[in-house]
């Protein structure tokens, strides 16, 4: 008890305990202080005593409830005074052994940095997106010049190898450009409404829309719901994590192995996973872990791609609140496991 009263009067919170008629048993001196009182002053009154305009805020209604067993309560309150000047301050109010605990935080310091991390988001996607869409113009035109000059029978031989090398550079920035473009749009639509979906049938629309590479690659898909076979989830989200990750799976197989692709869910701790591994080339994860969803990454660059897919898969997943760990090993395979929330 010693331990737990030296941790309330040293905390920085402010923390005041009550007993069930809200008479004030304890106060750490954080509180004195944000009060401007003394422990003799305080002690033993009562909260409507200590805070006269509590009732009519609604607050003491929430207190109460606490006290009759409902859930802690919390809240974020805005106060403006001549002694604090204008401060943002957290309330939690839950029960203890000795009553009701009331711990009050200013988070003033912690709202600003947000607003500011905010501000300086937006302006990061407002230069991506003014980047991204400003130079559609010009690259379309340097397109249509390339295609004249290609298109031109005075050409000669040796300008033809530098006209190449032109070309390729303007379709790797078209690449660049477009994919960019595809990536803000993706970031600035609202979170598509969930729906109950069933695993299969996401899945068999995925494979159909990839017909063509799986029958080119003989890829053999092995998919196993019964653990968790629906979810509450955006269509448009679960295809995406799928399409991705199985296009992954076969740009990435090995050159003359059979490639192998399984596809499984389960549901642990009220939570669902799925989780895609394939017996591809791997990925070395001591040099890329860190960097393996950052946008334009690509693990392996004698491959084409635009190191964008997993980036996608990783946003899509921590937009719902989920996450998504890797595990890999050089020419044996790679497994992704993704917590899709809670169901």
């Amino acid at each position: 008890m010693k331990i737990l009263k030296d941790f309330i009067e040293n905390s920085p919170d402010s923390i005041s305990v009550y007993d069930k008629k809200l008479n004030l048993l304890e106060i750490n001196e954080s509180a004195l202080q944000l009060d401007n009182m003394t422990y003799k002053e305080v002690i033993g009154r009562n909260i409507k005593t200590l805070y006269p305009g509590i009732e009519s805020t609604g607050r003491l209604k929430e207190y109460r409830a606490v006290i009759r067993g409902a859930k802690p309560f919390m809240s974020q309150d805005i106060i403006q005074s001549k002694k604090i000047g204008n401060k943002q301050f957290s309330v939690r109010a839950f029960m203890m052994a000795e009553g009701l605990s009331i711990v009050i935080r200013d988070i003033t310091e912690l709202k600003k940095t947000e607003q500011q991390l905010l501000k300086t988001n937006q302006r990061l996607e407002e230069l991506a997106y003014i980047a991204a869409h400003d130079l559609k113009s010009p690259l379309t035109n340097l397109e249509s010049l390339v295609q004249l000059i290609e298109e031109s029978a005075d050409i000669k031989d040796e300008n033809r190898l530098l006209l190449d090398k032109i070309n390729v550079s303007v379709k790797s920035m078209h690449n660049t450009v477009y994919t960019l473009n595809d990536v803000i749009a993706m970031q600035e639509y609202n979170l598509p409404n969930d729906e109950q979906l069933n695993f299969r049938a996401v899945l068999n629309m995925v494979k159909a829309s990839l017909a063509i590479q799986i029958k080119q690659s003989k890829v053999k898909i092995r998919a196993d719901f019964t653990k968790a076979p629906n979810i509450n989830y955006p269509m448009l989200h679960l295809q995406s994590i799928l399409q991705n990750l199985i296009t992954n799976s076969i740009k990435f197989r090995q050159p003359g192995k059979e490639v192998v692709i399984k596809i499984n869910t389960l549901e642990k701790d009220g939570g669902l996973y799925l989780i895609i591994s394939d017996n591809g080339i791997g990925i070395d994860l001591e040099s890329s872990k860190d960097s393996i969803f950052k946008l334009f990454k690509r693990m392996q660059t004698d491959i084409e791609g635009k190191g964008v897919g997993l980036y996608i898969v990783n946003s899509i997943i921590e937009s719902h609140g989920g996450d998504i760990e890797v595990t890999s090993e050089v020419n044996k395979g790679t497994t992704f496991k993704i917590y899709l929330g809670y169901e």
